[in-house]
């Protein structure tokens, strides 16, 4: 493809996704699904074209589903106030995303095993993606919502989507394992040493980052965060955690940075860094979104979807 076009067709993706959000807001369709009807239809130009897109578009998807983990993690955590008035919006919503999750991945992944005869644990990770209330449906479509309601539903889907990739990469890393008692040693485990290793990673970042020199230094630590999510995730740590407890570290510095630490803290430079930050991370999370439902609405077969011998 001629550069030119690619950047135009870049430029226009972008342009169109702007428009999505605003047809988003009036309408309450939400945003994604008008990405991935462009991306399908761009499916279809590019098979018109005859353009080899396999190896492309599956590359590109792989890494923006990456990048776009950490950002919607990322941009979720640094909104997140622990406060006493916030607690009980927040333990609510938290307790209803945990309940929702579980009782519709397990009440689907019972459904996909006797009805298709597929293995318990496979079941499973096959309906956690459907059991997760996504905050990319939810976040969009709850604009009109009377205030505590909006807040408590972007809370819900935010937790949703935080445990629901934990849960969903927890399984995949396991599901060799044919002991149960060993899977829940191996999760439970994995989570308490990542807790640690997140915290004090954090403060680590929170203290090297107030004191860098210069006035380039966000992308800088956004690419510090994506290193230490892929060597977690080599290192079969659930890195998510890693990005969370950052984000809630920074936002609630004051609550975090207590007695001696407090005199390591400079209120003035975090606040400054996590307004700069919020910035950064929603423009950044819209471009990613916006690129990875895109190329996602590429690779579906509406054919293949539609033919109902597939179920069989």
């Amino acid at each position: 493809m001629n550069a030119y076009n690619l950047v135009i067709v870049l430029a226009c993706v972008i342009i169109s996704s702007h428009i999505f959000s605003y047809v988003s807001k009036k309408t309450n369709i939400p945003s994604v699904i008008l990405l991935i009807l462009l991306g399908l239809g761009g499916k279809y130009v590019m098979d018109y074209y005859d353009f080899n897109q396999d190896g492309l578009i599956f590359g590109t998807l792989e890494v923006l589903g990456i990048i776009g983990l950490i950002m919607i993690v990322l941009e979720a955590a640094i909104d997140l106030e622990l406060t006493k008035e916030k607690w009980p919006i927040i333990w609510k919503s938290f307790t209803i995303a945990l309940i929702s999750l579980g009782v519709c991945a397990f009440g689907i992944s019972f459904i996909i095993n006797q009805v298709f005869r597929e293995d318990p644990m496979i079941s499973l990770v096959y309906a956690i993606p459907l059991a997760i209330t996504s905050s990319a449906i939810v976040i969009p479509s709850v604009t009109r919502l009377a205030k505590f309601k909006k807040e408590f539903m972007i809370y819900e889907s935010t937790f949703s989507d935080i445990l629901g990739i934990m849960f969903f990469y927890l399984l995949t890393e396991n599901i060799n394992v044919e002991s149960t008692n060993t899977v829940i040693y191996s999760v439970v485990g994995n989570i308490i040493i990542t807790i640690v290793i997140s915290i004090v990673v954090s403060y680590a970042l929170v203290l090297f980052f107030q004191r860098l020199e210069g006035d380039v230094k966000l992308f800088m630590l956004i690419a510090v965060l994506i290193l230490l999510y892929a060597i977690g995730k080599q290192l079969h740590l659930s890195s998510l955690i890693i990005i969370l407890v950052f984000g809630l570290l920074l936002n609630n510095h004051k609550l975090f940075f207590i007695g001696k630490l407090k005199e390591y803290m400079d209120d003035g430079t975090i606040k400054s860094i996590l307004k700069d930050l919020h910035l950064v991370t929603r423009e950044s999370a819209f471009v990613v979104r916006t690129f990875f439902f895109v190329v996602f609405g590429t690779t579906i077969d509406l054919a293949g979807l539609l033919d109902l011998r597939m179920l069989g």
